[in-house]
């Protein structure tokens, strides 16, 4: 049924939440606070609310990254450079290497399959691409579509649009976007006028317009035939 897969990375195929906790905790520890899952939560809220922004055009990526330090410690009386912290988180970031269950073995199949493979990203290009080498899986990709390079967001039909542009003999109705998050893959999909595949990641979260809904990112294999 489909031959092109458009695919995010975090929390679709490396598993950014494990990365994200234990990057954060080696950053607030360096400042003597003490790591407990409220503080993380703490961040996440922060971060989460920057991201939104982005999504919607109204920051910035630098904006998101070199902001989301200094607003996090301003909460412990605490005035750093939110830049420098950045760099430093980022570096942890991009020593990581964690997959989501079942990721590499689907996309092995996949390939074998003859599936031309794409990742879809927001993230920093040059982290994606680390931490995609660190798995062993960058070479299982055909392309390499991230934000920062494209100059355009998911969900913007922009970012979409130079996809479908940069894939050879692309179909629309023979390519489907995977992805953990409603707000950017799914509803970037329903821009672009393509098919789409939720993979919940442990949410209990239902969504309603999307052509697809999965548990565990193996069950892919059954969609795309």
């Amino acid at each position: 049924m489909y031959k092109f897969i458009l695919l995010d990375i975090d929390n679709t195929i490396l598993d950014f939440d494990i990365t994200e906790k234990n990057s954060f905790k080696k950053i607030i520890e360096s400042f003597s606070i003490e790591y407990n899952s409220n503080v993380l939560n703490q961040y996440k809220k922060i971060n989460t609310s920057l991201w939104k922004l982005l999504e919607q055009g109204k920051v910035t990526k630098d904006i998101v990254l070199n902001t989301r330090f200094s607003e996090f410690f301003k909460l412990y009386n605490l005035d750093v450079d939110g830049e420098k912290v950045e760099k430093q988180f980022r570096q942890y970031l991009n020593e990581s290497s964690d997959l989501i269950p079942n990721a590499k073995n689907t996309l092995l199949e996949l390939k074998r399959r003859g599936k031309k493979l794409y990742t879809a990203s927001n993230g920093v290009y040059s982290t994606q691409v680390q931490r995609l080498t660190n798995a062993g899986i960058l070479d299982l990709f055909d392309g390499m579509f991230i934000s920062e390079k494209i100059g355009f967001e998911k969900p913007s039909i922009y970012f979409f649009e130079y996809c479908l542009n940069n894939i050879k003999d692309v179909e629309r109705d023979k390519i489907i976007m995977v992805g953990d998050s409603i707000s950017s893959d799914i509803q970037g999909a329903l821009n672009a006028g393509i098919d789409s595949c939720y993979y919940k990641h442990n949410k209990n979260l239902d969504c309603l317009n999307s052509s697809y809904s999965i548990n565990d990112i193996s069950e892919l294999l059954d969609i795309v035939k």
